[in-house]
Formats: C-alpha cells, structure tokens, sequence
C-alpha cells in the first residue's frame, strides 16, 4: 500500500509554531518527507512544551539553520529547490527580509506549494501581533465570559485552539493545492491564519447577534442567555466528587437520561414534556435540579454501569488527557499508540488523524534530536508538467455526498464545499434536527453554507434508490451516524462501493465504526471530556476534592459557575474530518482509487489535546490555570488595566522579558535574581504577579498594547465583546478580508468568515446556505428525472419539497 503523501518532500519553517508543527506531522504521518528547520539552539518548543514537542514532531527530520546568516538561508533555499510543499510560520515580512519568502521561493521552484501561517494575516493592525495562542483568543474575544461566570473579567484557557484549527486548516489547503497541481503542474501560495483557525469554534451565536442586530436590539455575546429555556448538555457531580457530562440534544435522550436517574415520573408534567427544551427558564432549571440531587446520592461506581447501559445517554466522566488514553473506545479505534523514544522511552500519544483502509498511516519514529538529519531531498518535485488550466478552485469537480446533522461533521463538508468540492447534503423527511435547534435555519446557516440539499424520504424503496443514484456519481459519501443507520437506509460502505468502486467512504460518528461505544449517542461536550477537557479547561476546580462536603446548592454555586467551558467537542472533531476528506480525495484524484476511512469525534479531540495526550516517564506536568483562571503563570495570563480594560500578556524567552520589563518601566526586575532565568522567575511567580498588575493597571489596554507590541512583546487588549461579535463586526477583519458580506436566503445580507485558506492562483468559493430539499428538482434533473417524474415523487412523499 502506497502512502498518500509518500512521493512529498516538505520543509518546515517557524521554529516555535505549534501550528506549523502539527501541519507537518500530518503529513509526516501520511508518509511525507518532513525536514523540520530549527535554529541552532533548538525550536523553542522543546524546552516551552517538551510533550507536544515530541508528539507534533514525530516522524519529521531536524534540519539546523541559522536563517540571521547567508549560510543558513542558502541551506533554506537549497532545500526548497527540491520540494513540493512548504509550510512557514514566521511574523509577517520575516522571511521577505532573510530572502527566503514566498516569491523568492516560489520562483525559483514553480512546482512549489507554499503555505504561510500567521496570526491575523499579512497585512492591516492585527498584523504585527505576536502569533501565540493566547494572544490570538484574547483578541478574538474567546475568553469573554467573565459576566456569565463566577467573576468579572476574561476566563483563560490553555489549550492552543488557533493553532490546531490552523493546522488543519492548511493541510486541507494543502491538499487542495496539491490536487490543482496535478492538472496544472504549478504550486501557488497559500494563506492560513490562527484566528480563522478559532473560527469553528464560533457554532451559531454569530448568526443570532446579526439577527439582532437586524431588528435593532443589542447583539449578544454568549449563547447561555438565549439557551435558558434548555438543557441541552449538563453535568452532574455524583457522591464521590466525579463529574458526569451529560448531552440531551433530542428528546429521547433526555427521557432515557430520567429513566437512568430514577426519575421518569416526572415525564408525565406537563412542563417537563419537550425535554429538552422547556417553556422557561425556571422549568428548565427545575429538571436540572432534580438530576443534580439524584447523581449526588450515590457515588461514580453506581451511575457508571447504569449510564453505559443506556446508548442513548450521551455522557462521559470528566477526567484529564491522559486517563483519556485508556479510554476503551480510543484504545480500540487505535488512536492511541506507542512509539519509543531514544532519550524518554515509550511514549504513548495519539494515533493518526484518521483511519484509512488503503493507504493506512502508521507513525512509528519520535520527533528527532537537533540536527539529526538524512541530507537533501533526493529528487525534484514531482508535479506533472502538463501545464493544463487552473481549475476554478481546489477541489472543483469533486462532488461530495454529506449524510449527517449537528455540527462536527456537516461542517467539515461546509469546509470542504469552501475549498470548492460540491457538496449535496442528504436529508430525510424532517431534515437535519440542526436547522431548528436554535430556531429556524439559525445554527444551519455555517452547516449548509454552499451546499445544495435533496430531501427524500429513505424509508421507502424509490427514496433509498435515488440517494444511490446520487452516490453512484459522486467521489465521496461521509455520514456522521452511528454504525449500522447508513446500512439499514441501503448506504452502508458495501453496497455504495458496489455500485461505485471508486468512492471513498467516510465514517465520521462519534466514537467511530465499531467497538464498544460504537452505538452510543455523543455530542460536543462529552466528546472534549474524552480529551481531557476538563483537565485542561478547568482543572483546578474539576478536582473531586474541591466538592467534597458541598451540598447540592453549594455546588451549584460555587463549582459549577466554575467549570464552564469552551465547546470545542464539535470544531474538533469537524477539523479532523476535513482533513481525512481532503486527503482522501488528493490520493483519489491521483490514482482513482477510493478507499474507506473512519475518523471520529473523540479522536479529533484527542488531536486537539495531543501535548497532554501522551504518556512516559518522567512526563512533566502540563500548565494549568490558577483557582481564579488568570492563566497559567505570570507570564502567559490576563491582567486588570485602567478603566475597566484587561490585557493579556505572553512572553515566551528570555529577551521578550527583558524586553517587557523595560517597556512598563520595570528595568530593575531584568537583574533581580528571582527572576534571573525562566526557572527562577516559575518559582518566584506571584512576586512576578503582583509587580505586573501594579504597573498593568496604570493605563488601559489599548496603551499597552500599542506600548508592547511596538517592543515586540506578546501583549493584547483584551476582546471583552465575545467571538461572534468579533467575527460579525469587527472592523479590522473586515477591511483585512478576513470576513465578507453574503446574500442568505433567508435572512437577507450576512457577514461571515472568508475562506479559511487563501489561494494565489485556484481561490476558495463563498456559496449561501441552503434550506432543507431546496435543490430536489436540480439533482432529480441532472439525474435524468423527467418534471412529470418529480412531481410523482412529491405526490407519493418519496421527494420533499422545501417547506
């Protein structure tokens, strides 16, 4: 078996780039040559975050350049002669002055695919902002949700969202650049940003604010004020302190989770009787009431058993990343695995993006030492110099069929019809229960965008006959339910394959295509406690410890406020997918053979988490928040400024501090001995603290914004406005072209996200969401269904027209 990405020769640039590095561990996984370029000290990463050093390196070579020399740019040069891809995340112009940026590249290498990795793009205000995580979040409104919780102020969280969605993000592109080589022979250039990498993380809050907006109301921030009236993801603590995440998307669900809980009684009230949506707020409160004090009365030991029982009760425990990995569905879907290390030993990680039956990926070597490296890449790049027309976008002429609802996965395909793949989204007779879940065609807007819908009824014969038909002409079928509901409609991999053999067939459900879990109900929130989300997220206050004693009211006072998190079940998973669909169809579209391959949520979230999920000896802590969630320490935190604004810091070596330090008028601190070197400046922490926020709180934000980053240290105002209003309105995105204006059917003009990934030569394609069965009679037609034929199917209820 040939690996997809087995004839690619990459070069790595951005030493310090989480995003930059888990991009090339993609495609290292899938076979690629990864050259791994690193200054003479080393990547910061392996110090700053040796874990996810080790796992988002694995497989890669380590190539030692000084790029501040000739040397060590003509070394870069030399190697980008001969490589089909590489992926650069240095500031904005950096590479432009060491004469090794794109252009320079891309000339003399024409074949070259080059992608660029920045935090807000190349040009515009944000542009020269520090691309960390946490300085990308902060800006882009992420952690606004102080108001709705246990304090004032920004909430941290240290996960590096940006960076995965980035990384993902531009293998995808990638991918696609690749595919629009194969015609024309030529690379291009390609352009990812963090802050789009957040934007899956932005599920249909967006959409709301503009709405209100339109009808002359105050936008709002965050989606619990307008989800008081349901219960549809909560947890419940039980005797023994454990956290149970609890998902109730559809009303079966919540009835089967009374009947767990001993109180199916009450399903018989009036006022319980649309679980889990409710008439008011006081309602739903009091079905959450009584779920709390049943899980309390008995401990972890009791509930597990009776929880597992039931299939339609989505749930996990909460726990950290590396109880994840013994998680029994993880181990049995192989997303966990051991590769040994020379200096650490095993070291169990996650396993590969995806599952794929005829070019399976199989990493097996850990991430190199400095220097360790085989030579030059030995051949040419192997674009085909056919020097054929550009395609209208990448994945033009690819039709995808997409059988799934909710979130992870339609908006994978979503991605995909962005990067210009059709995509035909197949939908029963109610459609996808997402349009309606927070009001009509409201959450649906970002899951349909750019697709066309066909509503048939697959309960009947000539229902399931045509969605064959349909399959039978396209490149790729994707479903995102649980195993066996494809195969009983008649879609299920076997019969799809023998009437298409050349189709790849993606399963993309919950906990995967078959194992233990593989009937179970999931959703967002109980897929990121897989990951470890609450271990990362909220780890100080996800401690069974900190409720031991509470009484029921207490807790729901005090700890619950506090382990709010970032849904990030979704996003996760819908990267993941994307980038299983565009790598599966760059091996298709080079050889025509399609293949099966099985992603799942809980393993894209386990990517999300990769630098904790992972195990060896002598593996050292990942940074967690304060009690209060300020940050991780002194110097990657959020910090009070003058009149009501708050800052967010992020220095990462030793000249960023001394760098800092002069900045805010604390020269004195660059000599003191406490905070001499990074470990003396760990142990002497709250020192650090409290001089900060004596001098943060001297000016507001913006100053020191403008202060900071002017001497290149990693400082923000914080965005206390919220992600969606950020995406819909903020202007700087606007005028950068990160967002842009749309016609909605139904809603008149909307602002959205521009395609993730920017394209010198073959763009992405912005298309309006489309609403249930409104594109029957186009495909029926294309099909070869007479007018007359379409309306007997309407009469018979085999096709739904729109309603």
């Amino acid at each position: 078996m040939t690996a997809i990405c087995g004839e690619l020769n990459v070069l790595e640039l951005g030493a310090g780039s989480i995003a930059a590095s888990m991009a090339g561990m993609v495609l290292a996984d899938a076979g690629a040559r990864v050259l791994k370029v690193e200054p003479p000290d080393g990547d910061i990463l392996r110090a700053a975050n040796p874990s996810g050093f080790l796992v988002w390196n694995r497989g890669k070579e380590s190539v030692v350049a000084d790029l501040r020399t000739a040397e060590g740019r003509d070394r870069v040069l030399g190697l980008a002669s001969a490589a089909d891809v590489v992926i650069e995340a240095f500031a904005p112009g950096r590479a432009d002055e060491w004469g090794i940026g794109a252009d320079v590249l891309t000339a003399a290498n024409p074949a070259l695919v080059h992608c660029s990795i920045t935090a807000f793009g190349e040009s515009g205000p944000y542009a020269t902002l520090k691309g960390y995580d946490s300085l990308v979040a902060a800006k882009a409104g992420l952690w606004a949700r102080g108001a709705f919780g246990h304090r004032d102020g920004p909430i941290f969280y240290p996960v590096p969202w940006a960076s995965y969605g980035a990384a993902m993000q531009s293998v995808a592109g990638i991918a696609g650049a690749l595919v629009a080589r194969e015609t024309t022979g030529r690379g291009q250039r390609l352009g990812a940003t963090l802050v789009n990498g957040l934007e899956p993380l932005e599920y249909f809050v967006g959409t709301i604010a503009q709405l209100m907006v339109k009808q002359g109301q105050q936008p709002t921030m965050d989606s619990r004020d307008m989800a008081a009236a349901t219960r549809y993801g909560m947890l419940m603590i039980t005797k023994d302190g454990r956290i149970v995440q609890t998902s109730t998307l559809l009303p079966h669900q919540g009835r089967a989770l009374c009947e767990v809980a001993g109180i199916a009684h009450v399903l018989d009230e009036p006022r319980f009787s649309r679980i889990p949506m409710f008439d008011n707020a006081d309602d739903a409160q009091a079905w959450e009431d009584l779920l709390w004090e049943e899980f309390r009365k008995h401990d972890l030991a009791y509930w597990l058993p009776r929880l597992e029982a039931s299939p339609d009760v989505a749930f996990e425990v909460a726990g950290t990343s590396e109880q994840g990995l013994e998680h029994p569905q993880i181990q049995h879907n192989g997303d966990v695995i051991t590769v040994d290390d020379p200096t650490v030993g095993p070291m169990r990680e996650v396993g590969p993006i995806g599952h794929f039956s005829a070019t399976p990926m199989a990493p097996s070597r850990s991430a190199p030492a400095l220097g360790d490296f085989r030579g030059p890449f030995e051949s040419p790049s192997l674009a085909a110099q056919v020097g054929g027309d550009a395609p209208a976008h990448p994945f033009a002429g690819v039709t995808i069929v997409d059988f799934g609802n909710f979130y992870a996965m339609p908006y994978a395909t979503a991605m995909a019809a962005a990067l210009g793949a059709r995509v035909i989204k197949l939908e029963d007779v109610s459609g996808d229960p997402y349009r309606v879940a927070f009001g009509p065609e409201v959450a649906s807007t970002k899951t349909t965008a750019g697709k066309e819908s066909l509503s048939v009824d697959l309960r009947t014969p000539e229902g399931r006959a045509i969605a064959q038909q349909v399959v039978a002409g396209a490149d790729v079928f994707i479903t995102s339910f649980r195993a066996g509901v494809a195969d009983k409609l008649g879609l299920g991999y076997e019969d799809l394959r023998a009437k298409n053999p050349s189709l790849v067939y993606v399963h993309a459900a919950g906990y995967g295509r078959d194992g233990p879990y593989a009937q179970r109900a999931l959703y967002a929130q109980a897929a990121q406690a897989v990951a470890g989300s609450f271990g990362r997220q909220v780890g100080y206050w996800a401690d069974p410890v900190r409720n031991a004693g509470m009484s029921v009211i207490e807790m729901q006072a005090i700890v619950a406020p506090r382990l709010f998190q970032i849904i990030d079940g979704d996003s996760n998973g819908a990267l993941e997918a994307l980038v299983a669909l565009a790598l599966s169809i760059y091996h298709q579209r080079r050889t025509g053979e399609g293949q099966l391959v099985v992603t799942s949520m809980i393993s894209g979230n386990a990517w999300a988490y990769s630098d904790d999920f992972c195990t060896y000896a002598g593996k050292p802590p990942i940074p967690v928040c304060d009690d209060e969630y300020y940050g991780t320490g002194a110097l990657d935190r959020v910090y009070r400024a003058a009149e009501g604004t708050w800052v967010c810091l992020a220095v990462r070596t030793d000249a960023e501090f001394r760098a800092l330090v002069g900045a805010v008028g604390l020269p004195e601190l660059a000599e003191d001995e406490r905070f001499a070197t990074a470990e003396a400046r760990g142990a002497n922490d709250s020192d650090l603290v409290a001089a900060l926020s004596g001098r943060f709180a001297d000016k507001p934000a913006d100053e020191w914004e403008s202060v900071l980053s002017a001497a290149r240290v990693g400082c923000v105002a914080v965005n206390l406005e919220g992600h969606p209003n950020f995406v819909c309105f903020d202007p700087v995105l606007r005028e950068t072209g990160l967002t842009l204006t749309y016609d909605h059917p139904l809603f008149g003009e909307m602002v959205r996200t521009a395609p993730h990934v920017t394209f010198s030569e073959t763009p992405g394609r912005v298309a309006p969401p489309c609403v249930r069965g409104q594109h029957n009679r186009s495909i029926l037609g294309d099909l070869g269904y007479s007018d007359d034929e379409i309306a007997g199917f309407e009469s018979d209820g085999v096709v739904i027209p729109p309603s």
